[in-house]
């Protein structure tokens, strides 16, 4: 079976990953307006789908455009989890009641086919989904979008509904494609051979990078809408927001919202609000490098989801003894069995991984929550088959 994606697709996933170092001083060229919020960079038989944070001044109060990407790596989301420490207050999309706090056990409200769509692609992608990822617990996050009463009043006053929407944003791509066709700047967009590629175990590279390619397109797609509800009406809900937290006397500002609706979001920052571009720099969300499919190896596919259930145990463990002893110090995994709790031993798991090497607890890079990990399979710390587990919670 081969496949094209749908050039619609970018739009159901607004759209960092891999270590991401200090950024350099950005160039001249970096503080342009308007920007660039979602890229693909191909590299040799790979590459990397990227969003970006973009930061804005005026006077003392800074303010962060995080671009939300709504299926990523694990790492994407725990880079962030890490930024968002930083806000005093973080404004955050969402279509739903008040202050609504997504979990992992929430109820999806039945079969909601964008939720589908993102969960199937999810899986078929081996990616994390966003409302699974993204800690949305702490207190300085907030709710920065329409309630579904709103939502509907605005739809019905502008006399436009989800099917007349999700149709203009597929007319909208066609025609960039189009353009794109006649201008000769169209990709090449190569189709693939389904069951080979996952009999050979490329499946979910190929599928990453035949995706993420389209991916780039999206905010062109997106921008087809800009004056609808979807993504206007929403965006002004979030600056109603903004306008109120900066009337608290707020400094230190982030907003959390899809790529799509941040490039009308900072032309009403930079053009109607007076803020200043200051910097920009690009995180990975997709790490489309080529490697070895490991869930091709079923032995492999089970030790590496037993090893993620432990490290959960452990996590879980690690995060009662930092909030009860109120620890400064990173313990061992011997040292954790080794302490008393309220209950007993704090933690009487597994000390080693499924390929009986330690298991390691360390300091995230940002905040002040612990990180629990295995070196995976080739035992060396750092590379692609490792399994980490962040400590939950908002502390």
């Amino acid at each position: 079976m081969r496949i094209r994606p749908p050039s619609w697709f970018a739009f159901v996933f607004g759209a960092a990953g891999l270590a991401q170092e200090p950024p350099p001083a950005p160039a001249a060229a970096d503080l342009a307006v308007p920007s660039d919020f979602v890229r693909f960079v191909p590299v040799g038989d790979g590459g990397h789908l990227d969003t970006a944070i973009t930061t804005y001044r005026k006077g003392d109060v800074e303010l962060v455009l995080f671009g939300a990407v709504h299926i990523a790596d694990q790492a994407c989301y725990d880079h962030l989890n890490d930024r968002f420490t930083a806000c005093e207050v973080l404004l955050y999309e969402l279509v739903g009641p008040s202050d609504y706090r997504p979990t992992r056990d929430r109820d999806e409200g039945g079969m909601n086919p964008i939720a589908l769509l993102q969960n199937g692609l999810r899986n078929a992608l081996d990616l994390q989904f966003q409302l699974d990822a993204i800690d949305y617990t702490p207190a300085n996050f907030v709710h920065a979008d329409m309630t579904p009463a709103e939502f509907e009043a605005s739809m019905a006053e502008r006399g436009e509904s989800l099917l007349s929407i999700m149709l203009d944003m597929m007319l909208h791509g066609m025609q960039v494609q189009r353009d794109k066709a006649e201008a000769g700047d169209a990709p090449a967009v190569p189709s693939i051979d389904l069951v080979k590629a996952f009999q050979n175990g490329e499946g979910r590279h190929r599928l990453r990078m035949l995706f993420a390619a389209q991916l780039e397109e999206m905010e062109a797609i997106a921008a087809g809408g800009r004056e609808g509800t979807l993504l206007q009406g929403r965006n002004e809900k979030c600056l109603q927001v903004l306008q109120r937290e900066l009337a608290a006397g707020r400094k230190r500002i982030g907003i959390y919202y899809g790529a799509a609706h941040l490039p009308h979001m900072e032309r009403r920052l930079v053009d109607d609000l007076g803020f200043v571009k200051t910097g920009h720099e690009w995180l990975v969300a997709w790490d489309c490098s080529k490697r070895p499919d490991a869930k091709w190896d079923r032995e492999t596919m089970r030790l590496r989801r037993r090893c993620k259930a432990e490290l959960g145990v452990l996590a879980a463990a690690a995060r009662a003894y930092r909030l009860g002893a109120m620890a400064a110090t990173v313990p061992t995994v011997q040292q954790l069995a080794a302490a008393e709790g309220d209950g007993g031993r704090v933690y009487a798991g597994p000390l080693q991984d499924p390929w009986g090497r330690d298991y390691r607890i360390r300091q995230r890079a940002q905040g002040q929550r612990w990180e629990v990990l295995s070196c995976g399979p080739d035992g060396e710390p750092g590379t692609e088959d490792d399994v980490v587990v962040q400590e939950s919670g908002g502390r």
